[in-house]
């Protein structure tokens, strides 16, 4: 950022983020898990803007990981060359740190629903390989819904109603960007008045708009 101010070149940091993707029980689920799944397994989920945490508010969680957990394990790996799905994690150190954060999740009362470890057979010779993943039973205590995972790991957790959602993702030291999936006009205005983050998507994961307000 330094050397790009010095000839104010314009450029894009990817820096830290944790954002929630909260689904209330009016949204569109189809739409929903399919924006779920592309926004968290793009570019194997090493975008800050990501959603690193999914929340399902309880009357409808079990109909949306009927439809998201089959389209995660559908997700293709791949040479990014070759326009896959999901490519491979950037080096090896950050291939065993996705690792490690899977298995303290396990450790801590987390369930992998899919994926969950490398590939048997990586899909081109090299890489950091890692299959798309899902967990449930999590708490907003484990240490996975609070550290940044930065790789294909889907972690989702219930919330009882909207003021719980809220609470849940505001528990959170990264203030980058948050996404709500509702119709209900009442959340998306409370919303934007009580999440902390710096950018809220509503119904949509992006692109970003550089232009557009920001706060923190």
């Amino acid at each position: 950022m330094r050397r790009a101010a010095d000839h104010i070149t314009q450029v894009s940091l990817e820096l830290g983020g944790k954002a929630p993707f909260i689904v209330c029980e009016d949204a569109d689920l189809g739409y929903a898990a399919e924006r779920a799944s592309f926004s968290r397994f793009r570019n194997c989920g090493q975008v800050c803007t990501s959603n690193e945490r999914t929340h399902v508010q309880d009357s409808v969680y079990d109909d949306f990981m009927a439809l998201f957990v089959p389209r995660v394990a559908a997700l293709r790996i791949g040479d990014p060359r070759t326009d896959p799905d999901v490519g491979p994690k950037v080096s090896r150190a950050e291939l065993e740190k996705v690792e490690a954060m899977v298995s303290r999740a396990v450790a801590q009362g987390g369930r992998i629903l899919t994926g969950g470890r490398r590939p048997d057979v990586p899909p081109v010779k090299g890489g950091y390989w890692y299959l798309p993943t899902v967990m449930s039973d999590l708490t907003p205590s484990m240490d996975i819904v609070h550290q940044e995972v930065f790789g294909p790991i889907a972690s989702v957790l219930r919330f009882s109603d909207f003021s719980d959602a809220l609470a849940q993702a505001n528990d959170s030291d990264y203030g980058l960007s948050a996404y709500l999936f509702t119709n209900d006009y009442r959340r998306v205005m409370r919303a934007m008045s009580e999440l902390q983050f710096g950018e809220v998507f509503i119904n949509r994961v992006g692109p970003e708009a550089i232009h557009a307000f920001h706060w923190r």
